[in-house]
């Protein structure tokens, strides 16, 4: 199984130059535990995350704060094409939760733990 097969149809994300406040309010919109930070080109340059929240406000961060100013720049990715067990390697590597899926430069989607953990079990139960 793909990647490709977890994907969604929509990219839930946020402007660098929008505030934190966007994400909590996108996250809880949408039910998700994660947000794409975006450039104005569409181009993704980090991630926000339910425990990156959690952090701000322990470290009283503003939530009018710039995401571009708080999220991680370090972008783990995976393509659509690469194998569902390689996306999980990623993922427990790099201590992750919600890795954007990148494809010729562009967000096509987003996965989390729980989507590749649910596809790994239901391969295993119906061989």
């Amino acid at each position: 199984m793909k990647v490709r097969d977890l994907l969604k149809d929509n990219v839930i994300f946020c402007y660098a130059d929008e505030p934190v406040e966007c994400a909590v309010a996108k996250m809880y919109a949408a039910n998700v535990g994660s947000v794409v930070v975006m450039d104005r080109a569409n181009r993704p340059v980090g991630i926000v995350t339910e425990r990156d929240i959690v952090r701000f406000l322990a470290q009283e961060i503003d939530l009018k704060t710039p995401l571009e100013q708080v999220a991680k720049k370090s972008l783990i990715t995976v393509s659509p094409e690469e194998s569902i067990v390689s996306a999980a390697a990623k993922m427990i590597e790099n201590n992750i939760r919600h890795m954007p899926v990148v494809e010729g430069g562009r967000v096509v989607g987003v996965i989390s733990i729980r989507d590749v953990l649910r596809a790994l079990v239901t391969a295993e139960a119906i061989p």
